[in-house]
């Protein structure tokens, strides 16, 4: 779900000065300077006015930890393997041993299941500059244990599914008053309904941006409501709680003609079967 023109990959980019800075110079340096410090172009996303949201009801989404502090959230897929940004995981340079994943809670740093990466597999097409194939695995350790509060989504059988509205979840940033964002993350999980947004008016709202066949549009043209900086990876769901989507990019949040943009996940199905059967 996060500058001028903020480029949100919706992980959390510290060095919005120095973006800002470059932005004088060149923009398209500045989409590639933001983007690899985790800007969205929304990169992080964090909901924007959503709801308090309880774990039971979406009991397959994590929070992914660097050295104990959140920065962006994931979907489990079954006992081994999550599903997140790319982003995510491109921007950590640290040991696998400092990146750890929270399952089964709804309140951050409460009531957690601890684990650890074993592994992860980042799109082998992935481009860090647009965002393009901004998908990546993660293998964890101990396995997840099955319950009320811990469980894998349901991945889409096709493409064709339920996605005139859908719902966005994460821990990122969540407070927005007088058209600034505030840089608190959220202790609670929050989740926001969104409505789809066609390729044609996205590619409108980004005319300088290139968007990619493997993103889609979820947003209010009105602004309001939106993922953030630290709702990065997280989980798009339709109404029939099936993963669609994984919170990517966007510029600022919740900002006016600037929808949430989403990785597809129903063209991915292939790739993450055949990387979790491993």
């Amino acid at each position: 779900m996060f500058l001028l023109f903020t480029l949100r990959p919706y992980i959390f980019c510290l060095f919005a000065n120095i973006c800002a800075f470059v932005l004088l110079f060149s923009y398209v340096q500045l989409v590639s300077e933001c983007f690899r410090y985790g800007l969205s172009i929304s990169g992080e996303e964090r909901i924007i006015n959503g709801n308090d949201a309880d774990i039971n009801s979406y009991p397959y989404i994590v929070s992914l930890k660097n050295n104990g502090e959140h920065m962006c959230g994931g979907s489990i897929l079954n006992e081994n393997w999550i599903v997140t940004a790319a982003h995510c995981v491109k921007i950590v340079n640290t040991p696998l041993k400092e990146m750890t994943l929270c399952s089964g809670t709804s309140v951050l740093n409460e009531n957690c299941n601890l684990h650890y990466v074993e592994k992860y597999e980042i799109h082998p097409n992935y481009d860090d500059a647009t965002k393009d194939y901004d998908i990546a695995l993660i293998r964890v350790t101990p396995a997840f244990t099955f319950s009320d509060n811990t469980s894998p989504i349901d991945l889409p059988s096709n493409a064709n599914i339920y996605n005139e509205w859908a719902t966005v979840c994460g821990w990122g940033y969540y407070m927005k008053e007088n058209n600034q964002v505030k840089t608190v993350v959220s202790n609670q999980l929050k989740c926001a309904t969104v409505p789809w947004v066609s390729n044609q008016q996205c590619e409108m709202n980004y005319e300088n941006i290139q968007l990619t066949s493997r993103m889609i549009c979820y947003g209010y043209q009105t602004g309001d409501v939106d993922a953030c900086q630290g709702d990065s990876g997280g989980p798009l769901i339709n109404r029939d709680n099936i993963l669609i989507g994984i919170i990517s990019w966007g510029i600022g949040c919740a900002d006016v003609n600037a929808p949430g943009v989403y990785t597809d996940v129903t063209l991915f199905l292939n790739w993450i079967k055949d990387i979790i059967r491993m």
